[in-house]
């Protein structure tokens, strides 16, 4: 385990603490809402950035390997679902102004894009919701639609998506990661 890890999480969760800080109803101006539940986009984009490494998820003999890389000077975070094998697929997540989006380069050949739910997101779990896509029609064609990351810990996260067929939900895919290098 690098000892860096410990220090870029305990960094995050300290960006995170001043990106929402802590208030109570008597700090707020008289008649406010209460503080609206959910992560910024550049927030989200961090939590990402601490991916960065080689996560494996073991079922007995068989693995699965997912990796994150930073490219383009640090604006885009590069995941590949099973680096070098046939069924190889990538996404990339981005910060678009003041949304997160991501790309998935599917291995049946289409590219779903998904946005940061930023009111449905948390520190602990990124929400994305379906928007767009190429080469599919949505109403019918199978495609990614939605997902979470669930993120445990710096060493540990869960990944939930969601495909569609004929414009419903047609499973989700649970991916139980535990990082393998840095």
């Amino acid at each position: 385990m690098s000892a860096l890890r410990p220090l870029r999480f305990a960094a995050i969760a300290m960006l995170l603490a001043l990106a929402f800080p802590s208030t109570s109803p008597a700090d707020e101006p008289e008649g406010a809402e209460q503080a609206k539940k959910g992560i910024d986009a550049p927030a989200a984009f961090d939590l990402l950035k601490s991916l960065v490494g080689t996560w494996e998820q073991r079922d007995g003999e068989n693995s699965f390997v997912i990796t994150y890389r930073l490219t383009a000077n640090d604006s885009a975070v590069v995941e590949t679902y099973g680096p070098g094998t046939e069924y190889e697929m990538l996404s990339v997540y981005h910060l678009d102004g003041d949304q997160l989006r991501m790309t998935h380069y599917c291995a049946a050949g289409n590219q779903p894009r998904v946005i940061l739910d930023q009111d449905a997101s948390s520190p602990e779990a990124l929400v994305f919701a379906f928007d767009g896509g190429s080469n599919l029609d949505p109403a019918k064609d199978m495609h990614m639609h939605e997902g979470r990351l669930l993120l445990h810990d710096a060493d540990h996260y869960t990944g939930e998506w969601t495909g569609y067929l004929d414009g419903k939900p047609s499973g989700t895919h649970a991916f139980e990661m535990t990082r393998v290098e840095d």
